[in-house]
């Protein structure tokens, strides 16, 4: 039954509102489209009002004092957020709230310490590995899940909090640098495969617990996008296979490579590199399980990696 929230053009034709809601970019260029205004009111207007952070930031008065007044230190608990999470998304808050939680008993143990400068904290290290290892979440789904809020991530809230002390913080930066060559690399192969399967490419896809780059069911297939071959995440290869053991998975390395992991074959424009990352898998002190399941697949040199996939 359609309703004033059925959407009934585009990605999301067939489903509700609150699927578009949670697609940030899409929303964005939506409210730049003068055929969505004109046609959809409505969802034009809900969309231009939706702030997903409100629903999440605490109201509270201001006291003068950063330790009391930085926003993200005023977060909802689970339990007080009026959205609809789901399951995997509650998960994702919690440890959110952790980890800044973390960051500011960091700042009052130096201050209870008499550091010189209690905003002078270490950044975490490896917790994206370590949200995959304690909550059984690939990463994917954090970053979503972020994206989706439009709540900053912890690299961000390290620099703010550096910041007030006067400090610069470098990792923000860089994290802003993987994050952008991330996407770059994500929209190249979207736009390859989508010329190839057209309609039948769903992008971010989810199902269960898992978070897909490119899944095209059609052909049984997910594509994972990889900057290289060091990003592989053993929890998340697992989950693929478990939640989606009939589908075959082929892995998107940079714009040169494609892993094949059902033939046991590796594509590529640069064969040396990956014939001399191969040889090296032996010598390693902790190859990745991944790193194993590929030290004898045949690499295979192509002219153009990008015709590889048919219909």
């Amino acid at each position: 039954m359609l309703t004033t929230e059925s959407i009934t053009f585009g990605k999301y034709k067939g489903f509700t509102l609150e699927h578009i809601l949670k697609d940030r970019d899409y929303c964005k260029w939506l409210l730049g489209e003068d055929w969505f205004e004109n046609s959809y009111e409505y969802l034009y207007n809900r969309i231009k009002e939706y702030n997903p952070k409100d629903y999440f930031l605490k109201g509270f008065e201001s006291t003068g004092e950063f330790l009391n007044d930085y926003e993200y230190f005023n977060l909802n608990r689970p339990d007080e957020v009026s959205l609809p999470l789901t399951e995997g998304e509650r998960i994702c808050y919690s440890y959110y709230l952790g980890m800044i939680d973390d960051l500011r008993n960091k700042i009052y143990d130096r201050l209870e310490n008499e550091e010189e400068n209690p905003y002078d904290i270490k950044a975490p290290s490896n917790w994206l590995k370590r949200f995959e290892t304690t909550c059984g979440i690939p990463r994917g789904e954090f970053k979503v899940f972020l994206s989706t809020y439009e709540l900053p991530n912890i690299p961000y809230i390290v620099e703010r909090i550096k910041e007030e002390g006067g400090l610069e913080y470098k990792g923000a930066k860089s994290f802003l640098i993987a994050k952008e060559r991330s996407e770059e690399q994500e929209k190249w192969w979207e736009g390859v495969l989508k010329d190839r399967y057209g309609e039948d490419l769903g992008a971010q896809f989810k199902y269960q617990n898992c978070i897909f780059d490119f899944l095209n069911i059609s052909t049984n297939t997910i594509f994972e996008c990889k900057l290289g071959l060091k990003d592989f995440c053993d929890e998340q290869y697992r989950k693929y296979k478990l939640s989606l053991d009939e589908y075959r998975i082929m892995y998107l390395i940079g714009r040169d490579g494609v892993i094949n992991m059902e033939k046991k074959e590796i594509y590529t424009t640069n064969k040396g590199y990956y014939d001399m990352y191969l040889l090296q898998i032996p010598l390693m002190k902790e190859p990745s399980y991944l790193d194993k399941l590929i030290e004898e697949f045949s690499v295979i040199e192509v002219e153009d990696v990008s015709g590889l996939f048919g219909k």
